[in-house]
């Protein structure tokens, strides 16, 4: 790669800045002002006597240039000033922008020494005048890279240097910028300095020298040893040392007597000695001592306002180092290259030198450049990844001779000229050495750099002649030896073919692009780099096959010389030879275009008629009916077409291949995950432009392709393609085609297809039917079919051309021959018929006409042939039941009508499926043919239809299930369905329980199981309990015993994760799940039994449910009463202390914690008569509660409620073997305390009439009377006339209620009835007549009382 002079931005204005300066008629005008770019190139200062003007950048459309306009242009305050010199200084203050140039600062020294500092926008800042002398120039000297040192900013006077730190500088500068922008030019709101700190370091000079240039080289702190030779040669015997030597910065400087001098400028302070210490701090005693004394407080210190301002300290002269004279000679302008080694001096005898500033020597003289310009050009050796580099960095040198109007460059320091450029006569070719100043994120010093510090551009070139900026590249090879510059310089033209490629677009792409890739490429001369190249191309993303094909020929055309060791070499040109192979074959197929007129037309397929019943089974499944609602028109397979390649999908064809063996080219089975979709885009454009199969033998004989390896891409291809038909017709069409396909391959495989022995299996057809094992769509089957049509053709031509004549006759036995292979075939359509099947029914959820239960989410299933065979026995009913569950089918509608599968023998069982098959098969054609028919003649069958009578149509979920149960009638008998739905209704109701609705159907399920079945649903129930319902009523439980009723809603969801309100529905479900978990202990044994095709593998759930140990009745019974226990206490909302301990005994807690299906250890005791006792009370004030869900309006009384939880109260009764005689007495007393006396006198009827219920109901007949007595005074009056007893009766019920007074619900007098008083009277009288009891004469007061209320 040569050198480059690149355009580095365009100059809009650049006749403009020209005629305001008056130089309109010069073409060499650049040559009498003064100029200076911003190293960051933000910025281009042009000046001329007293005129200014400033040239920034700006945003352009042309491209990645800069574009730079007339920001500014004026003149100086003061007409009689002259512009000498012009810096453009970048700047940086805020430690968060990560090094950018905020702005830029513009210095400009004057003729008469003053310095005047603007901003890029022409404001002016601040002034200062050092020396009153012409100012020759204003620089930077920057740290080095990640040095905390401070920058430099010193003033070139003809006598002297003024040094400015960078930290003194630089704050002056930006409040000054402030100031301008907030429009406050006071000083007393921000107060800086009127001078700014400077030293002065005068030249000496022996005789009348003049000084035309002078820089700093190196700035930096002397060794000890050097520093006290300097100061014994410079002070003489009586020279004072330092502890610490002072910085010292390198001056150079270029005039005339001396041509060149190399001086030393001390800078810092003055060390003080110790004796000035101590001086000092006696002095400073002596003071406070003298003003204690004589009463006098020590002078306040000076305040900022007061404080005078700094001075400048005085000149200091600068030691001489050496000094070079020559009488004829006069340096002109110096140079300092970056680092400070090394400098460049022009004079006036044409000659440019480069000294070395640490020895002050002349290196190299070059002849023969008048008025040159100089500039040095750091590059650094630019790596490139997989590549080992050194990182190293040369320096050149850029020699401008406007004079012959040529750029010439030089490699240092002893090298070569390296480029030679023409360029205008009138230019400017500026250099800069500096960086920004401020403070830089990464160090903090004043002019150190960060690590995205801005681009620093040292060598510039000003070209009026297209009014542009030019910038120079030089190649870091250019600094090296021929053996050492060839990978660098490889490495050069690898990154601009990297460039390239990214600048090139697909819209763009054109054959003179693509030539300049080709002819880089063909350039790299390195093994090495070319492998990186290679491994570069098969990275990118954005790769285009044809960029990829022009690289790799462009390797083939021009070869690398081979060398002698050469296993990589010839390594790398196999590879290369097999990429070109596979690039070729890409395009090949992908640009087909039409199909030759010479090609024959494809066969059409010969299939048979179970095969095409199979197949339209399946167009009939997978038809969504989108199909219907579109116009019909004919069907042509049609792909889309395309000019070009996405980049993706030639990466993965590229990667699926092995191109580093020696025997070819072949597939790498680790990326089959990828071969799907490198097929479809391999060959979707030959099957949809037609095939031509004479060119596709050709194009594979070129790519050595392995034939085998052909073959899996094409299945794959088939295998991924979308099953998107609507009737068979199209199926056998596009079948017909795959064929034709799979039969020119086999033709180019040749014999080796058939090489097996007789009666064996074919070891080529074997890993086809292996491939097909793993496909997950539906053309698997069709694929299958296909491949078995070509193998048994392929073997009957082979069996044919084989035989001899008097074999033939072998024609007319009526015996059919049947090969191995062809039996192979037979058993893998007949699984891969049993899983489309099913893949196609389960792929399609589904939700029946009437939805019973919650959502279940779905996930359509893997319904490849390997994954269902390898899945274990239960994979099938597994993948039902989930589909089942989503279409929300009511639980009964899938038990089956006729008698379950297992009480039918094997052969019956098979005899029925294959007669199941046939009615199926005979069926779908049938019903085809309805629907073409339908299709045909569709008026007529509308108005048909709209004259018969509308039948139900089926439910398509019935269907669908009844079609499944074909093919797999083991897996989906009913009874293993259920316990596969309800465990995963149990399943997602725990995993949120406040989901009742889960569970709900869940117990739907298990109503539904069939006697038979009852194994499977005692076993269900088992693990159900132990993985979903023991821990969250256990928890219940608990959490009851502790507060003794329905917790509040905040301690509910934190123990039992739902809601206090869900509670009691929670408790209820639960206790009917222990009633189905009970009515399943007596059942009979049951066989699982499973289709043949399934194998091995997880055990199944339904099998797991047979292996369940029987629940023992007594922990079944135990759970079932803690359960209505809590039930009732939830429901009712009872406050009952410590229920578990107070209605069971210890062992019976204990045994509530016990595995239901293992048996106890302990025999449980009976319980005692106390615990019989609470639990009779606690029923009891059940039965009271559960009157309040006795609702009566003015026509009918609802009573339904509370007979159902007096049925449930009498069943717990049963269970603990209590007397239900004093619950009865409870609910007739209750109900005659309530009103319902008709209720209660039915329920008199079924009980003994005893002494306590007599009480009880004098109790309540009492009460009435007393509240009727209330209605008037008369009334009183005639109860009181019966009698004194039933007086001292009746006042005693008006005593305050107790714990066992039965209060009555009626309030007001109205609300008695005396003839009902009456019959409850007469049935009073029948419970206490039988004994003689002390009530009697009450009674029989009361009845008189209540005969004279009637009267």
């Amino acid at each position: 790669m040569a050198c480059e002079v690149k355009t580095f931005g365009e100059i809009r204005d650049f006749r403009k800045v020209q005629e305001y300066f008056g130089l309109g008629h010069d073409d060499n005008w650049l040559n009498g002002i003064n100029s200076a770019i911003s190293p960051t190139g933000e910025l281009i200062a042009l000046a001329q006597g007293e005129k200014l003007a400033f040239l920034s950048t700006c945003w352009s459309s042309n491209g990645h240039a800069n574009t730079y306009a007339m920001g500014w242009c004026g003149e100086l305050e003061d007409p009689n000033q002259i512009v000498t010199s012009l810096t453009c200084l970048p700047m940086t203050q805020s430690r968060n922008t990560d090094g950018a140039i905020e702005w830029t600062c513009v210095a400009v020294g004057l003729v008469s020494g003053l310095v005047v500092f603007y901003t890029d926008a022409g404001q002016k800042l601040f002034s200062q005048c050092c020396q009153e002398d012409p100012v020759i120039g204003v620089k930077l000297q920057s740290p080095p890279r990640h040095s905390d040192g401070d920058a430099l900013l010193y003033i070139v006077y003809t006598r002297c240097l003024c040094f400015i730190k960078g930290q003194d500088i630089l704050p002056t500068l930006t409040n000054c910028r402030h100031n301008v922008q907030r429009g406050a030019l006071e000083r007393g709101s921000y107060p800086i300095a009127d001078v700014v700190p400077f030293q002065k370091f005068k030249f000496k000079q022996e005789r009348e020298g003049i000084i035309n240039d002078a820089a700093i080289s190196s700035t930096q702190r002397p060794p000890t040893y050097d520093y006290i030779v300097q100061q014994s040669i410079g002070h003489g015997y009586y020279a004072k040392v330092h502890a610490t030597p002072p910085r010292s910065s390198q001056v150079l400087a270029a005039g005339a007597e001396p041509y060149l001098g190399f001086f030393h400028a001390e800078e810092g302070y003055k060390t003080v000695s110790l004796g000035e210490v101590a001086k000092g701090v006696i002095g400073l005693a002596y003071n406070n001592l003298l003003g204690g004394l004589f009463k006098r407080a020590p002078g306040p210190p000076p305040t900022p306002e007061d404080a005078p301002l700094p001075l400048p300290t005085k000149e200091a002269p600068m030691r001489i180092r050496c000094r070079l004279y020559d009488g004829k000679r006069d340096g002109l302008t110096l140079a300092i290259a970056p680092g400070g080694r090394l400098a460049v001096v022009t004079d006036n005898l044409d000659r440019v030198m480069m000294i070395d500033t640490q020895q002050a020597i002349i290196l190299r003289v070059w002849k023969g450049y008048r008025d040159a310009q100089c500039a040095f050009v750091p590059v650094k050796e630019k790596s490139v990844r997989g590549i080992k580099t050194h990182k190293r960095k040369a320096l050149f040198l850029v020699i401008y001779a406007p004079r012959m109007g040529c750029l010439d460059i030089w490699a240092l320091q002893n090298g070569p000229k390296v480029a030679a450029f023409t360029v205008s006569k009138s230019g400017q070719l500026i250099y800069s050495n500096h960086s920004a100043l401020g403070v830089a994120p990464a160090t903090g010093g004043g002019g150190g750099h960060s690590r995205k510090s801005a681009v620093i551009n040292h060598c510039l070139f000003l070209d009026p002649s297209d009014s542009s900026l030019k910038e120079i590249h030089i190649p870091f090879h250019y600094a090296l030896s021929e053996t050492n510059s060839q990978t660098s310089r490889d490495i050069h033209i690898l990154r601009r073919l990297r460039n390239q490629m990214r600048a090139l677009s697909h819209d763009e792409a054109n054959d003179q692009k693509l030539e300049e890739i080709a002819e880089l490429a063909s350039e790299l001369q390195t093994l090495e780099v070319r492998q990186q190249c290679l491994e570069m191309l098969l990275k990118s993303k954005k790769l285009q096959p044809f960029v990829f094909q022009c690289i790799i020929n462009a390797f083939i055309k021009k070869t690398l010389p081979e060398p002698t060791s050469g296993e990589d070499f010839h390594e790398f040109v196999h590879q290369i030879e097999n990429y070109k192979r596979l690039t070729d074959l890409y395009l090949a197929l992908s640009q087909v275009s039409h199909r030759n007129d010479n090609e024959p037309p494809v066969e059409h397929l010969e299939l048979s008629d179970a095969d095409l019943v199979t197949i339209n089974k399946l167009v009939l499944l997978l038809d969504d009916g989108s199909a219907k609602d579109k116009p019909s028109t004919t069907r042509e397979v049609s792909f889309q077409l395309r000019d070009g390649h996405k980049s993706e999908e030639f990466i993965d064809y590229l990667s699926i291949f092995n191109i580093e063996s020696p025997d070819g080219i072949s597939l790498l089975p680790e990326k089959a995950e990828k071969f799907g979709a490198v097929s479809i885009d391999l060959f979707s454009q030959f099957f949809g432009q037609g095939l031509c199969f004479g060119q596709f033998k050709e194009w594979i004989g070129q790519a050595c392709l392995p034939s085998k390896d052909l073959l899996t891409l094409i299945i794959w291809f088939w295998l991924e393609k979308p099953f998107k038909y609507n009737n068979c017709d199209e199926v056998v069409e596009d079948m017909s085609r795959i064929a034709a396909m799979v039969q020119t391959i086999c033709e180019l495989a040749g014999d080796h297809i058939h090489d097996y022995a007789y009666n064996a299996i074919s070891p080529w057809w074997q890993e086809v039917r292996e491939q097909l094992l793993e496909s997950k769509q539906f053309s698997g089957l069709l694929v299958a079919i296909v491949c078995k049509t070509v193998a048994t053709n392929l073997w009957r031509n082979r069996k044919e051309g084989s035989c001899d004549e008097s074999s033939q006759n072998e024609e007319e036995e009526r015996w059919e021959r049947i090969s191995h292979d062809e039996a192979q075939w037979g058993l893998l359509t007949g699984k891969l018929e049993d899983v489309s099947v099913l893949g196609a029914i389960l792929g399609k959820p589904l939700t029946c006409r009437d939805p019973v239960g919650p959502e279940m989410p779905y996930e359509t299933p893997d319904c490849s042939l390997k994954s269902i065979v390898n899945g274990g026995k239960g994979i099938v009913t597994e993948l039902a039941a989930k589909w089942l569950v989503s279409a929300q089918l009511h639980p009964s509608k899938i038990v089956e009508i006729t008698a379950p599968e297992n009480e039918q023998d094997e052969e019956s069982r098979v005899f029925t499926r294959a007669k199941v098959k046939e009615e199926e098969a005979a069926a779908v054609a049938a019903a085809a043919a309805a629907a073409e028919k339908q299709e045909n003649d569709e008026t007529e069958s509308e108005l048909e239809l709209a004259k018969e009578v509308q039948v139900p149509a089926p439910e398509p979920v019935l269907e669908r299930l009844a079609l499944l149960r074909a093919h797999f009638p083991f897996s989906l008998e009913s009874g293993v369905l259920l316990s596969l739905m309800s465990w995963q209704y149990m399943v997602q109701w725990s995993k949120q329980l406040t989901s009742l609705d889960h569970m709900r159907s869940a117990l739907l399920c298990l109503a539904e199981f069939r006697t038979p079945d009852w194994a499977l649903k005692h076993g269900i129930c088992c693990m159900l309990w132990n993985a979903t319902l023991k821990f969250p009523l256990q928890a219940a439980a608990k959490l009851m015993q502790k507060v003794g009723r329905l917790p509040v809603d905040k301690m509910c969801q934190q123990d039992l994760e739902m809601s206090a309100g869900k509670v009691p529905e929670f408790l209820e479900l639960s206790l009917e799940f222990l009633q189905h978990f009970s009515t399943s202990l007596e059942h009979e044994k049951r066989e699982l039994h499973f289709e043949q095709s399934l194998s091995e593998g997880a055990l199944p759930l339904q099998f797991l449910a047979l292996q369940q140990h029987h629940a023992m009745p007594k922990l079944l019974q135990l759970q079932t009463e803690l359960c209505s226990v809590l039930h009732f206490i939830a429901f009712f909302q009872l406050r009952v202390t410590k229920p578990l301990t107070l209605l069971f005994d210890a062992m019976g807690n204990k045994a509530l914690l016990a595995e239901i299906n293992k048996e106890l250890p302990y025999i449980l005791p009976g319980p005692d008569l106390v615990l019989q006792q609470h639990r009779t009370d606690f029923l009891c004030r059940v039965v009271s509660v559960t009157m309040d869900l006795i609702r009566e309006d003015l026509q009918q009384l609802y009573i339904l409620d509370h007979v159902y939880y007096m049925a449930k109260i009498c069943t717990l009764a049963d269970s603990w073997e209590l007397d239900k005689l004093p619950i009865l007495r409870r609910q007739i007393v209750e109900l005659y305390a309530f009103g319902y006396d008709a209720e209660a006198q039915t329920l008199l009827q079924d009980i003994s009439e005893d002494e306590e219920l007599g009480r009880l109901l004098l109790e309540i007949a009492g009460r009435r009377l007393n509240l009727y007595a209330e209605s008037s005074q008369s009334t009183f009056l005639k109860i009181a006339s019966v009698g004194h007893q039933l007086l001292g009766y009746l006042d005693n019920l008006k005593e305050p209620l107790t714990e066992h007074s039965i209060p009555i619900t009626a309030t007001k007098p109205e609300d008695i009835d005396v003839v009902a008083l009456d019959k409850l009277l007469g049935h009073t009288y029948k419970c206490l007549c039988r004994r003689e009891c002390k009530q009697l004469p009450i009674i029989g007061q009361m009845y008189n009382a209540v005969r004279i209320l009637q009267n």
